[in-house]
């Protein structure tokens, strides 16, 4: 049997193949927190390989760009990010949980800011409810400028950026929570992160300022979108209010051999599906790679309606099993990735906060495609239950 490649993926490029020791004190700290448990030591000692090699060799990192496809690539990069910090850290975030990662961080970021690191942390209304007021007044004694976007009733904040001395930013679809780590009744949880650092980092440092600014009730205008080489980040509010409805159209449009998509919540508004359709019909491979099961547990009918619909119009639609797929990841032509917060749904394409960063570079596809390959050995093409509305 093959091995899976995600694993692999962990192993090869977050470590680079490269031979080093690492220290006691670092495996103390994940083993003090108990952060993964005992059930989960084999994690945790990965974790704390990861986290120390990156901490110790960060200078060696000459990539730009890197996708991060497990949780302990993604978790040990941010806080090794973070522990570096030297004068800001800029975080958002649609959930901020109260379990032991959430508590985690918020101890992380509460020491750096008595160390006299400006730490500001915006969360949502809506999606940090569990935070608690406890956890953030410990977090405001100690120095973070905590803001909250207030609770709306169609429209939330469901952007996931971290921003590091203004030098290095993590994008993506991860929220601050146990379950990316060690999973739920769900499965595990499959999920991407994007690390970025060069000019494209100040496009998302505007928009943390003007967010910050939103969360404070002040009034600022949305900041411009600029391309950069082989890259662009692209957020909601542009293009009046319609630049990642009109990216994804962009996306599909520009499609010319293969289209690939991973996404929790496959609900496209019936303008998307069709132009999907169009697509297909023009010789063009279009897959879709969804959940078996959902966290909500209200959106099953209109989501194995759209499955239905979706494979009627000749979509590959391949169903994960055992497992939640929650990257919010497209590859186009097996050269262009987009990846971000947004899903594919009306809420996200017309309705919420979101960020998405288009990529060519070479890694990051490389990386992406390895993801996609090993939810394609969890998945399977839909039963007559998968479509199946009640």
């Amino acid at each position: 049997m093959n091995s899976n490649p995600i694993k692999d993926q962990n192993s090869h490029c977050a470590i680079h193949d490269t031979p080093f020791k690492y220290s006691t004190k670092v495996r103390q700290f994940f083993e003090r927190t108990n952060f993964f448990g005992t059930k989960y030591a084999a994690q945790c000692e990965s974790t704390c390989k990861l986290f120390n090699y990156m901490y110790n060799h960060t200078s060696r990192h000459t990539s730009t760009q890197q996708l991060l496809v497990t949780p302990s690539a993604i978790f040990s990069s941010l806080i090794a990010d973070i522990q570096h910090a030297r004068e800001t850290i800029d975080m958002e975030y649609y959930i901020f949980s109260n379990d032991r990662t959430g508590r985690l961080f918020a101890e992380i970021l509460r020491r750096k800011a008595r160390q006299g690191v400006s730490v500001r942390l915006i969360i949502d209304g809506y999606g940090s409810m569990s935070l608690g007021r406890e956890l953030c007044r410990a977090m405001q004694r100690d120095g973070v400028d905590l803001g909250s976007h207030a609770l709306m009733r169609r429209s939330r904040f469901h952007r996931k950026i971290a921003v590091i001395d203004d030098h290095i930013a993590h994008v993506g679809g991860v929220n601050i929570a146990d379950r990316y780590i060690v999973g739920n009744t769900l499965g595990r949880w499959h999920d991407v992160q994007l690390r970025l650092m060069g000019d494209a980092v100040h496009d998302i440092v505007r928009l943390f300022d003007y967010d910050y600014m939103v969360s404070e009730g002040l009034k600022c205008e949305v900041p411009m979108l600029y391309s950069h080489r082989g890259l662009q980040v692209v957020w909601s509010e542009c293009r009046g209010g319609r630049a990642i409805s009109e990216l994804l159209e962009e996306v599909v449009a520009e499609a010319r051999h293969t289209l690939i998509f991973t996404t929790p919540y496959f609900m496209p508004p019936h303008s998307v599906l069709e132009l999907l359709s169009s697509v297909v019909s023009r010789g063009v491979k279009v897959r879709v790679i969804v959940p078996e099961r959902y966290n909500v547990w209200m959106l099953d009918d209109v989501i194995r309606r759209r499955i239905a619909q979706a494979a009627a119009y000749g979509i590959d639609m391949r169903i994960c099993r055992d497992a939640f797929v929650h990257a919010k990841l497209a590859i186009v032509d097996g050269r262009r990735v987009v990846v971000g917060s947004a899903n594919l749904d009306s809420r996200s394409l017309y309705h919420n906060r979101e960020i998405m960063v288009v990529t060519e570079y070479r890694e990051v596809v490389a990386s992406a495609k390895i993801f996609v390959e090993g939810l394609m050995q969890l998945s399977s093409p839909p039963t007559v239950s998968d479509m199946r509305s009640y």
